[in-house]
């Protein structure tokens, strides 16, 4: 997981977008953390990780070939910190789904990248 937050971090800030990074890295970190911990598939699947820069968006994919649809819950009673990772996405994010595929899901989230100023600073 320290992986995929740390590309994350250096992606934005390799495009031009600083105010993004530290919203970016958490949530990448906690898609990859719940396709990791819940979206268990077969022995040998491995979670994939896109970006799509779309205008004033920045769109982040995680893909894992399990069943099972992520959606908000309540926090588990005893444990202050289980179940509260799409509750900080949907905090961080625009947006957030999850779409079907053939095989697994992608779960999906939306970042707003304008900031007021050019992303190369002009």
């Amino acid at each position: 997981m320290s992986i995929a937050r740390g590309k994350a971090r250096s992606l934005s800030l390799e495009w031009g977008l600083p105010q993004i990074s530290d919203p970016l890295e958490w949530v990448v970190g906690e898609l990859v953390t719940n396709a990791v911990i819940h979206g268990s598939a077969m022995r040998g699947s491995h979670v994939a990780v896109a970006y799509h820069l779309d205008g004033n968006h920045l769109r982040v994919e995680v893909r894992d070939a399990a069943t099972g649809t992520p959606r908000l819950t309540p926090p588990l009673r005893g444990d202050e910190d289980a179940g509260r990772g799409l509750h900080l996405v949907a905090a961080l994010t625009d947006a957030w789904g999850v779409e079907r595929n053939v095989i697994g899901k992608t779960v999906w989230a939306h970042l707003a990248v304008t900031s007021g100023e050019p992303p190369d600073g002009r």
